[in-house]
């Protein structure tokens, strides 16, 4: 099982997901994605990276056979006065297509409006009065909840486009149920992050097969898992989208963070372990992370159970998943 299968696992509140890690397994994978608006219990898809934000509720379907042309200044810029952001670009390969699998029913299937997704969410996301060339298309919203699970399903995509449907950002909301993923094709070495309000965040981008400018970036915020994408949108206005969108927060550049907790998952073919941060110290939602380790570190030497603590470069670089490219130490703890 991959770092994406174990964090995914952990990141479910029930603590039977914890105990059905160590025995799950699937085939190696990448990028998977999971769709949110299903009639039948089981979901199986098979979609590209840069169309995946069209499974998720909110979709918003452009029209078929269309391929856009490249604006990277349009006009009706911002008039955000907030200091230009340089960004450090870590670029990626086009992301392969994968599959992926999960249960959802239709009957749990709550609709909710905009304003009560802010709500639920506790989040306000002034994409437009950033960018005011971009406006809210999605419409259809919704959580997923039983008597038993309460709810166990929350990915929502909200998407802001221009009045044609050439530029886009989409942004994928969720909280109970988080998607992590397994680590990225780089073309550099190095994993490279930007200082937004404070946080050390890790920002990707790559052409995708139509020739678009696409930036992608994820992060936590608040309990709440954020994951913004973007089409045809210059470095420059997507930097002010990150800046609208994370909280301000004192932190010193190349800070080292430390996380404690047990050992719940190990994959000696990936490299990966999961562990399950310590109950006070982690929010209610978030305690699962993964961890890619780097050559010269084995999986093979830890073992189900074992307590640990991990040091780390700048933020997850994806959402609850150190990669080796921040990893600095791990230490066995009585």
């Amino acid at each position: 099982m991959n770092a994406k299968l174990f964090s995914e696992a952990m990141s479910e509140v029930n603590d039977k997901y914890y105990e059905e890690a160590e025995n799950y397994h699937c085939p190696k994978n990448r990028w998977i994605k999971f769709a949110s608006l299903a009639a039948c219990a089981a979901i199986v898809l098979a979609v590209p990276f840069a169309t995946l934000w069209k499974q998720f509720p909110g979709q918003t379907m452009p029209q078929p056979d269309y391929n856009p042309p490249i604006i990277t200044n349009p006009n009706g810029q911002s008039d955000n006065t907030e200091q230009a952001i340089s960004l450090n670009i870590n670029e990626i390969a086009i992301p392969d297509t994968v599959i992926g699998n999960i249960n959802l029913s239709g009957d749990d299937f709550t609709a909710i409006s905009y304003e009560e997704l802010l709500n639920y969410f506790d989040v306000s996301l002034p994409i437009s009065e950033t960018l005011p060339y971009l406006t809210l298309q999605s419409k259809d919203f919704g959580i997923f909840q039983s008597e038993n699970r309460d709810v166990y399903y929350d990915g929502n995509s909200v998407v802001f486009q221009n009045s044609d449907g050439t530029q886009s950002v989409n942004i994928v909301l969720s909280k109970v149920f988080k998607h992590t993923y397994d680590i990225f094709d780089l073309s550099d070495d190095e994993l490279k992050f930007t200082d937004i309000n404070g946080r050390e965040l890790a920002v990707f981008h790559y052409k995708n097969e139509n020739g678009a400018e696409c930036y992608y970036a994820e992060f936590l915020q608040d309990d709440v898992a954020f994951i913004i994408s973007s089409e045809n949108i210059s470095a420059e206005d997507y930097a002010k989208c990150l800046q609208a969108l994370v909280n301000k927060t004192q932190q010193s550049s190349n800070s080292v963070h430390t996380i404690t907790g047990e050992i719940m998952a190990i994959d000696p073919y990936a490299n990966h372990i999961g562990i399950r941060l310590d109950e006070d110290k982690a929010p209610e939602y978030s305690r699962g992370y993964g961890i890619d380790l780097p050559d010269g570190q084995s999986a093979d030497g830890y073992s189900l159970g074992d307590r640990v603590e991990v040091t780390y470069t700048g933020e997850p670089a994806t959402i609850l998943t150190i990669w080796a490219e921040q990893f600095v130490d791990i230490t066995l703890l009585p």
